[in-house]
């Protein structure tokens, strides 16, 4: 038995005991839960056959996009919320949203309330839609400018031509070339560009350090931050004075599943 396959809890018996996280990887394949603490990443186990399109997770809930319906987790597993064929889910403050053939709505008290129609929605985050042509802002759908949106996070969209931050009404492009993820927490910020990820520190946009040259789908956070490539390597940033040994930054587990879509923890 090799050291990854010793469950962290194992692990913890030979040091100090640190914030247990589970990351949730949507694939082709399904919904796959890693367990991760202190850098470390253990086990890893298939919760959920499906065909993901997306990922998110709040409020120690995780729900998932697919070519069916729209899936929520459960203390029973996930179960199907209905919405029908989804390509995005996301979270904000009053909840659930869902995207998918041009309808856009929120879950709430067991029923989806239609909020507008949006085609081609291909993420959602805090209230903001990435769309074919364009961004948009939630509860109204007023569309925000932009192009070729693939990704978005409060102050920042990805598009097919450049990385832009939103400040008051106007886009100001930050980065050139195509950039297929933004994410952010409000501390935390990354985009991806091709193979590479980078994390804005102090004005600066700078490349991560990561031990895998593969393009990165997703990014979330939690205790640390995680990010996942779509040939199934689940990657972790953990700050030295969180880890066991005293070494943190980036670490990595090649997972083995097809199609990887993103990454969420509630």
């Amino acid at each position: 038995m090799s050291d990854d396959d010793i469950s962290l809890s194992e692990k913890r018996m030979y040091g100090e005991t640190r914030p247990e996280t589970h990351a949730y990887v949507a694939s082709g394949l399904g919904v796959t839960r890693v367990e991760t603490a202190g850098g470390q990443i253990g086990r890893f186990s298939l919760e959920e056959r499906c065909s993901a399109r997306d990922v998110a997770g709040a409020n120690g809930e995780v729900a998932v996009a697919t070519d069916e319906s729209v899936l929520v987790s459960t203390d029973d597993g996930f179960v199907g919320a209905g919405f029908g064929p989804a390509t995005a889910v996301g979270y904000d403050a009053d909840g659930l949203l869902a995207a998918g053939e041009g309808r856009v709505a929120r879950y709430a008290d067991g029923a989806w309330r239609e909020l507008g129609t949006v085609e081609g929605v291909r993420a959602i985050d805090g209230g903001l839609l990435a769309a074919e042509d364009g961004v948009y802002a939630l509860p109204d759908c007023e569309r925000l400018g932009l192009h070729d949106v693939i990704d978005v996070t409060p102050g920042y969209a990805a598009t097919a031509d450049a990385l832009y931050e939103r400040t008051g009404a106007e886009w100001t492009e930050v980065r050139s070339g195509g950039h297929s993820v933004v994410a952010g927490d409000g501390e935390r910020t990354h985009a991806a560009a091709d193979a590479e990820l980078f994390v804005l520190e102090g004005g600066e946009w700078r490349p991560c350090d990561l031990p895998v040259r593969e393009r990165v789908v997703d990014v979330t956070y939690g205790e640390d931050t995680y990010a996942v490539t779509e040939d199934g390597t689940f990657l972790v940033d953990t700050a030295d004075e969180a880890t066991a040994d005293g070494r943190g930054g980036w670490r990595q587990r090649s997972l083995g599943l097809p199609d990887v879509v993103g990454v969420a923890v509630a």
